[in-house]
């Protein structure tokens, strides 16, 4: 499956207010930040976590690249507050529907594993409850509007995640 064009005008964007990144972000250092003044929120990382955690960082930060290029490459933007212009089913999208949030999760947790921030780690998973949820349902929804049965057969051989 190729990229696809919108059947319909639809919604003009998903509806998304708040950058799901930006969660992440916070996750982050919200935990470095906690350990910094209460040092039993960071535990101690042996060399081979950190470079474990290094290597989740560094595979996250890949795949961002790789599909914020997919979305220039569809002259689309990657902002999920913003409407898509075409339907991405090439490249990563052809393994998971959402691998721009799959990557900043590798990454998120990859900084804070090798980092040893405990608190981080405990709230990561919230967050990506969060983005499972709440961004991509409505996403989700979004998408189905505007790309209609292209998107619903899309999601017939493509997984949410992975």
């Amino acid at each position: 499956m190729s990229d696809r064009q919108p059947q319909s005008p639809g919604p003009k964007s998903p509806g998304i207010v708040f950058p799901p990144p930006l969660l992440f972000v916070l996750i982050g250092f919200g935990g470095w930040f906690a350990a910094r003044y209460y040092p039993a929120l960071r535990f101690e990382v042996p060399l081979w976590l950190q470079a474990v955690g290094t290597l989740m960082a560094f595979t996250g930060l890949g795949l961002e690249f790789w599909t914020i290029g997919l979305f220039k490459r569809a002259k689309t933007s990657a902002l999920p507050w913003q409407g898509d212009q075409a339907l991405i089913a090439t490249g990563a999208y052809k393994v998971s529907r959402n691998p721009m949030y799959a990557g900043m999760l590798l990454l998120v947790t990859g900084l804070c594993l090798g980092l040893g921030l405990t608190l981080s780690l405990i709230l990561i998973p919230f967050g990506a409850l969060i983005i499972d949820r709440v961004v991509i349902r409505a996403e989700e929804r979004y998408l189905t509007a505007r790309f209609g049965d292209a998107y619903l057969d899309y999601c017939k051989t493509v997984r949410r995640w992975l």
